[in-house]
């Protein structure tokens, strides 16, 4: 195909510049058709190269995910990695000699243009050959395949914009459903505990977490308190989360022993994550006949149990859960009184920092704890929840928090 540029008058480059801006004003149009994908926006710009300017040997690549894909390949080889590599040193517009480039010489490249995004940085390449017969023309078509090339650079760019955008938006949607159900999972219902007094809150981290608390009324007298805290964040600790709620319904169901029920979660999380995920769990069992409270601490933060004014924490510990096909397990009770506390949390409390980079410690649990133990269940987390805040003021959240509080009746 010969270069319609060839010995053009004056009168005839003008004419052939118009019909470039022409050709460039309708390539913008087609382009930016969303209708269109990648591959036909490619097949688009090489058929203007070929019909404009008569390129005969042209290729594109462009950056998809860090890695190069190729766009655009008419009359020219497979390209080694070697040879893109050499494309990838070049970032302006570069005649290819076999003495500095000897891959894409061998190729049978005559010319390497880069395309820049709008940041500045090299997003796709231009590699033509056999498309101009004089050095003249060449720079001059050079000027107008660098003009398409960016244009196409832009269009592809901004289709993986518009994907990405599509993805996230899908993923807000799926992260909204998931954090509704994960609600609705955990107890929002305390008045239905007639002879102890429960509130609890949950805050994920990132819409939905792997914080889990449960309270679970077994016959007269016995109930089940549980606070838990599934490793990692986000989808996949929530669904962990909802399978280790579901076994410690069934387990309680099905036991009165804390032990033995423990010792079902651990066989069925280890048998699920392989050890590669674990739960740190406290679970208590509250005899109000005999007003013994019985627990189990699997490497949870320890909690607090407040009696007459003095704060006991719960230093009892063992293995996490689902770490290991055995656990280490050992249980532990104390005897309580109208009044007394017992207030569980996950460590997005104690991670929480404030603008000086202290954290949320023991000790700052401790005060709060004995500035509103005289309240109820709801209203100590009530101003729990408040004090947190004034102590982080502007600090986000780095985890998921609970804060669950059990008050002891008469």
């Amino acid at each position: 195909m010969k270069n319609t540029y060839h010995n053009a008058t004056p009168e005839k480059l003008l004419e052939l510049k118009r019909l470039e801006a022409d050709t460039l004003r309708d390539l913008l149009r087609s382009v930016n058709n969303p209708d269109l994908d990648t591959k036909s926006v490619c097949l688009i710009v090489r058929n203007v190269l070929r019909a404009q300017i008569g390129v005969k040997k042209m290729m594109f690549f462009y950056k998809l995910e860090n890695e190069w894909k190729e766009g655009i390949r008419l009359n020219f080889g497979v390209a080694s990695q070697t040879a893109i590599a050499e494309m990838q040193l070049l970032h302006y517009t570069t005649k290819i000699t076999e003495e500095v480039l000897p891959c894409l010489h061998e190729l049978g490249t005559e010319y390497v243009i880069p395309l820049n995004s709008a940041g500045g940085l090299t997003n796709a390449y231009f590699l033509i050959a056999d498309f101009a017969d004089s050095e003249q023309e060449a720079q001059s078509d050079l000027i107008f395949i660098e003009t398409v090339g960016q244009i196409l650079a832009t269009a592809i760019q901004n289709r993986q914009l518009i994907r990405e955008q599509m993805q996230q938006e899908f993923l807000k949607r799926e992260l909204h459903v998931a954090s509704d159900l994960q609600k609705q999972l955990l107890l929002s219902d305390f008045g239905r505990f007639l002879e102890i007094e429960v509130n609890a809150i949950n805050i994920p981290f990132q819409g939905v977490g792997g914080d889990y608390y449960d309270v679970i009324k077994k016959g007269k007298g016995l109930t089940f308190v549980c606070i838990a805290d599934v490793s990692g964040k986000g989808i996949s600790a929530a669904l962990l989360m909802s399978n280790l709620q579901a076994n410690l319904r069934a387990a309680c169901a099905n036991h009165d022993d804390l032990g033995l029920i423990v010792e079902s979660l651990n066989r069925i999380i280890f048998r699920l994550t392989g050890g590669e995920r674990f739960v740190t769990l406290f679970l208590a069992k509250i005899d109000t006949r005999t007003k013994t409270c019985s627990y189990i601490n699997a490497g949870h933060d320890y909690p607090a149990w407040v009696q007459n004014g003095k704060i006991r924490w719960l230093e009892s510990q063992g293995t996490f859960v689902g770490i290991m096909p055995v656990l280490k397990i050992k249980e532990d009770s104390f005897t309580f009184s109208e009044n007394d506390h017992l207030f569980l949390y996950t460590d997005g409390l104690v991670d929480q920092k404030n603008p000086t980079g202290q954290t949320f410690n023991t000790d700052k649990i401790a005060e709060t704890l004995l500035t509103f133990i005289h309240l109820s269940a709801k209203e100590l987390i009530e101003h729990f929840v408040q004090s947190i805040k004034n102590f982080a003021q502007n600090v986000e959240a780095t985890d998921d928090l609970t804060l669950l509080d059990v008050r002891f009746l008469a």
